[in-house]
């Protein structure tokens, strides 16, 4: 008995492809242990930190315009011009349309993360600029310094009379209140950091659907090497955005460890769907761009307003121009 060939290819490809969607979400985390982030004094890092966030945003923004873009586009665009002019007169409404489609979901995913953010902030009670942000955030602090000051003056008027006779018990508590003091002063994570995790979910879902695609057609593991190389820089830049947002960094690299599952269903998916064209899914990569832009330019670059001296300036605009570079020559290689 003959059996459709749609949904039965050999069981090695789904391993194949299932062990390269892992080596390519691994790896970057993997990366990040040398990254010197999220380590030591927070407020002597801000200037390396701005400069891996220009690295970011120059990735964001490369990816976004020269990567995902470009293969939303139609195929064949160049070669509906090689048409009689009558053709065009008929055939150029449509295909105009066709580009117009996918400039309409870049502009919904920038939409769509508009409002992720406004409902993250309003579900955290954050409701000012990210420009401000800084600002607000220390003058609470300092508020609340100043509280836990004059809190600390009245427990230590009250420890005086536990003290007598007991010279060992001013230590637990004076542990015990410098480890409140560290809950309090936590920093509160940013709406920046759940868009960036909903845009990278997003896009590791559109890289598995490609893995599981071409592992089908022969060429899987050119796809991973280039899906490797591409996610180095992109990671990279996650990595800090995460860490600006108030992430640990520890809680940053469990969480773009845990955005590879959409990657590892991607595959999956891009398994199934090969013998049924991907137009289903042509809308996600537009999406996920419009995402990138919007993290970009609302949540990445304003954050680089904070230090405007020329040395810092110049280090930033190396930084992002490297971001766009690399995705430059990574999509000269595809």
């Amino acid at each position: 008995m003959r059996y459709s060939t749609t949904w039965s290819f050999p069981a090695h490809w789904y391993q194949c492809s299932l062990f390269a969607t892992a080596l390519v979400g691994a790896a970057p985390v993997l990366v990040l242990l040398v990254v010197p982030l999220g380590v030591g004094n927070q407020e002597k890092q801000q200037p390396l930190l701005r400069v891996f966030l220009s690295f970011a945003a120059g990735g964001l923004l490369g990816d976004a315009l020269l990567h995902l873009l470009p293969h939303s586009l139609p195929e064949g665009h160049n070669h509906d011009h090689d048409h009689d002019h009558h053709e065009h007169e008929h055939e150029g409404h449509s295909h105009s349309m066709a580009d117009l489609y996918v400039w309409l979901w870049t502009l919904a995913g920038i939409l769509a993360f508009l409002m992720l953010e406004k409902f993250v902030r309003a579900q955290t009670g954050g409701g000012h600029g990210h420009s401000h942000g800084h600002s607000h955030s220390s003058a609470s602090i300092q508020d609340d310094s100043k509280t836990s000051s004059s809190s600390n003056a009245t427990t230590a008027r009250k420890r005086t009379v536990f003290k007598e006779g007991k010279g060992d018990t001013e230590e637990p508590l004076a542990n015990e209140e410098s480890s409140s003091s560290l809950v309090h002063g936590k920093k509160p994570i940013a709406a920046a950091g759940y868009l960036n995790l909903a845009a990278d979910f997003s896009h590791n879902f559109t890289d598995g659907l490609a893995i599981g695609a071409t592992f089908l057609r022969g060429t899987g593991w050119t796809t991973t090497v280039a899906m490797l190389l591409h996610e180095l820089p992109h990671e990279i830049g996650d990595f800090a955005i995460l860490i600006q947002s108030g992430f640990t960094r520890r809680e940053a690299m469990v969480t773009q460890l845990i955005t590879a599952i959409g990657a590892m269903i991607g595959t999956v998916i891009g398994l199934l769907m090969e013998g049924s064209g991907d137009s289903s899914s042509i809308w996600i990569s537009p999406f996920t761009a419009g995402g990138f832009i919007y993290i970009a330019c609302t949540s990445v670059m304003p954050e680089l307003l904070e230090d405007c001296s020329l040395v810092q300036s110049l280090k930033e605009a190396a930084a992002m121009c490297a971001g766009i570079g690399l995705m430059v020559l990574i999509a000269l290689s595809e």
